[in-house]
């Protein structure tokens, strides 16, 4: 499991080590940059590579790394903004020339990158405190539009190593090099778009050494060791008893995604209540999951379902509370009787769109999850969606402090708190940017918390990393555009982690 780390906590930490150890910024800079031309040789084997070189140590990994990239049988060819750099990134820059790679400093805007297989950014680190402009940013609108591979020296140059936030403009890079632990600018705002596939590489310094906390990203690897394999002598009973209050006429669909992931996701037993006008249309979806139909006269629901509902929470080991349920006010005493359960309660959907409406039954038990996406965050809270996404660790605390519980917050980079730890979710697709990819993990979700509810946090974040993972196997399947939530369903693994 990776843990952020923040720019100016990196910067202590590097200096704290160096004067304890007694080893040199060099050393290092080269351990770096050996992950630099480690990520060139995945990207763009034995090719021509232009690196481009800030005056910091950011540049300095540059120069060290196009040296690797030479002795490995890669040709390199160095941009550099200025001939002065200073400190570790000075010795690296004169190695580089003694070595024959050509250094080219650039008095002015150039026109066109020169013929190469790739790039890689070593400009600007994670310190980076200003808008880009100038030369920077026409060589980087350059290398954007330029459609190479592109290889991000510990962030992309113009992201906020802290917040995520693009300072001007900012590399698009194919994949992102970062050093001893995550940033958390690759993971928030505009770090998605900007940063690709992210590699953490070590650089000599211990990976416990100083005691600094942030946020946790569990890695694909976590999966089979957070979920045991069943025992030979388990029954269904072992695996929990889940039970979904979903779907209304026309969000059918919702509902049964929601169940088919629970089922799929290892619940032992997935019991759907829903209006008895769903009943066989549920049934048919879903034919691993009982219905339990919630009577009605005139399409509103009686009095009895209350009690039903009550009945089935009592033996549930989870619940889940919301995808298609709609917002019909005869839901209003369902809602109060799941937010009474005492079993841990998904909320999802329709289900955050009524609390947000009627927030006397906030705030929820602690063991309970809410699920909202930044829409569903935002009316919770009172803001609008921009403001939400402008600071999302901020609204990701105001939700807890408002709702009492656990909280999810979805996006390209799911965010997860219960109010102590929080969690990012690195793995997702551009396939799962479509309706019933949340109904899929809720039902993840609510399958998990039935066999570990003592962690909520860290179970929502491995329901993220699963659903990510599915998302990730279906596009690989059926291409971005093209993936359904029955597929999605069809790739959730809980086992192997293997691709197709």
């Amino acid at each position: 499991m990776d843990v952020t780390i923040t720019p100016a906590e990196m910067k202590a930490l590097e200096r704290d080590y160096m004067d304890e150890s007694g080893v040199p910024g060099a050393l290092l800079m080269e351990h770096a940059a050996q992950g630099v031309a480690e990520a060139l040789t995945r990207l763009a084997p034995v090719s021509r590579a232009l690196f481009l070189c800030g005056p910091g140590n950011n540049g300095g990994d540059g120069y060290a790394a196009a040296r690797l990239w030479l002795h490995r049988g890669g040709r390199s060819v160095i941009w550099e903004l200025t001939g002065e750099p200073h400190g570790d990134a000075a010795m690296n820059r004169a190695l580089a020339l003694q070595a024959g790679i050509p250094i080219v400093t650039l008095a002015d805007a150039p026109d066109a990158l020169p013929e190469c297989g790739a790039v890689v950014d070593a400009l600007f680190g994670t310190g980076l405190s200003h808008a880009i402009d100038g030369t920077a940013a026409a060589l980087i609108r350059l290398v954007n539009e330029s459609g190479l591979p592109v290889v991000a020296v510990d962030i992309p140059s113009g992201l906020d190593g802290l917040t995520g936030c693009v300072r001007g403009i900012a590399i698009r890079a194919s994949e992102t090099v970062t050093f001893h632990r995550l940033k958390p600018g690759l993971l928030l705002r505009d770090g998605a778009a900007h940063a690709g596939k992210i590699t953490v590489q070590p650089i000599l310094i211990p990976a416990d050494y100083g005691d600094i906390d942030g946020l946790r990203v569990l890695a694909p690897a976590d999966i089979g060791r957070l979920i045991p394999p069943r025992a030979a002598d388990s029954h269904k009973g072992t695996y929990g008893r889940c039970v979904i209050l979903a779907g209304s006429p026309g969000m059918a669909g919702a509902a049964a995604f929601c169940a088919s992931a629970c089922v799929r996701a290892g619940a032992g037993l997935t019991t759907i209540l829903c209006r008895e006008s769903l009943l066989a249309t549920l049934q048919t979806l879903v034919p691993g999951a009982m219905c339990l139909p919630l009577p009605e006269r005139n399409g509103c629901l009686l009095p009895e379902a209350e009690e039903i509902a009550a009945n089935a929470l009592s033996t549930a080991a989870s619940a889940c509370i919301g995808p298609g349920l709609g917002q019909a006010l005869d839901l209003l005493p369902l809602l109060r009787t799941f937010s009474e359960a005492e079993c841990p309660v998904v909320w999802d959907a329709d289900a955050l769109n009524l609390l947000a409406d009627h927030d006397s039954l906030l705030p929820l038990p602690e063991h309970h999850v809410i699920t909202p996406h930044p829409g569903e965050a935002a009316r919770l809270i009172g803001a609008t969606i921009p403001e939400l996404l402008e600071d999302p660790l901020a609204a990701l605390d105001s939700l807890h402090d408002l709702c009492g519980c656990t909280v999810l917050l979805k996006g390209a980079r799911t965010l997860v708190t219960d109010g102590i730890v929080s969690y990012a979710n690195l793995y997702a697709s551009p396939a799962l940017a479509k309706g019933g990819s949340g109904d899929v993990l809720a039902g993840i979700l609510t399958a998990l918390m039935a066999r570990n509810a003592a962690d909520s946090a860290k179970t929502a974040a491995l329901a993220s990393l699963i659903h990510g993972m599915a998302g990730i196997r279906a596009e690989k399947l059926h291409g971005e555009n093209c993936v359904m939530p029955q597929e999605l369903i069809g790739c959730i693994r809980l086992d192997s982690l293997a691709f197709p």
